[in-house]
Order: C-alpha cells, then sequence, then structure tokens
C-alpha cells in the first residue's frame, strides 16, 4: 500500500506537476497562484533552467502525458481508499474524473465541447484510466457485486 501511495500516487502527480510547471505557458491560472504564494520566483528559476530544453522533449510529453499522469494518480488513490477493489458504493468515485476526461474529449470531437480533439490526448486518459488496475489489483477491473 505505502509503493501504491507513494509511486501511484504522489509520484505521478508530482511529475504530471513538474511538467506542467517547467513545460507550460506561464499564462495558466497556476502560476497566478505561485505569485500568490510568493512561489514565483523559485517556479521561474526553475524554468530558466527547464525552457531551455523544452525543444527536445515531444508534444505527447508535453501537453498529454501529464493528463494521463494525473488520472493514473487519481484511479491509484480511489483505488487504495478502497482496498483496490471497485463496489456499487465506490464505482461513480473512482471513475468520476476519468469520465469526465474522456467525454470531454469525445465532446471535444463532436464539437459538444469546446477545443481541439486529440487522439494523443484520448490514449493518454484512456491508459492513464487502465493501468492503475493492472499495477494494484493484478487485474483490468476488479468489480464486488456486493456492497460489503
Amino acid at each position: 500500500m505505502k509503493k501504491q501511495l507513494l509511486f501511484g500516487h504522489l509520484l505521478t502527480l508530482i511529475i504530471g506537476g513538474l511538467i506542467y510547471i517547467s513545460f507550460r505557458v506561464d499564462s495558466l491560472v497556476m502560476f497566478k497562484w505561485f505569485a500568490a504564494l510568493s512561489l514565483d520566483t523559485p517556479i521561474e528559476n526553475l524554468r530558466e533552467t527547464t525552457l531551455t530544453v523544452k525543444q527536445h522533449f515531444p508534444n505527447w510529453f508535453l501537453f498529454s502525458l501529464p493528463d494521463g499522469l494525473w488520472i493514473f494518480s487519481y484511479i491509484s488513490l480511489t483505488l487504495l481508499i478502497w482496498g483496490n477493489n471497485i463496489n456499487k458504493r465506490n464505482l461513480f468515485w473512482v471513475f468520476l474524473i476519468p469520465f469526465i476526461a474522456i467525454s470531454s474529449e469525445l465532446g471535444q470531437l463532436f464539437n459538444i465541447v469546446p477545443g481541439t480533439f486529440d487522439a494523443i490526448d484520448l490514449t493518454f486518459y484512456i491508459t492513464g484510466a487502465i493501468s492503475p488496475f493492472i499495477f494494484f489489483t493484478n487485474n483490468l477491473l476488479t468489480f464486488k457485486t456486493k456492497t460489503t
């Protein structure tokens, strides 16, 4: 369980966040939060170092991987909370964020949601949602029909 919390949740959450902080445009709202918390100087120092290598990373690393990592992190944490089992009581909570992300991307495909559909984003969302089941439950999906 400690490995799942450390590697499945925290590490993937932090790596996704560091990619955003290091390489994404500074007009994102989070940079205003950093300034409000007086973290803008250390963040700017980090970005001065990392932005020089940005061109060496593929777009999927910069734009799709963080979201997939965050979905992985969310699923890992929700699985951990419920003992790596899915039941009727937790089904909604475990799949809430992946459902929103995948639906949003598909909504972009059909012009229901503003934005540009990206098959790579969708692939990372789905991979991020499925992988924790493989790593932490030894099954693609563990579903118990009893509400114990």
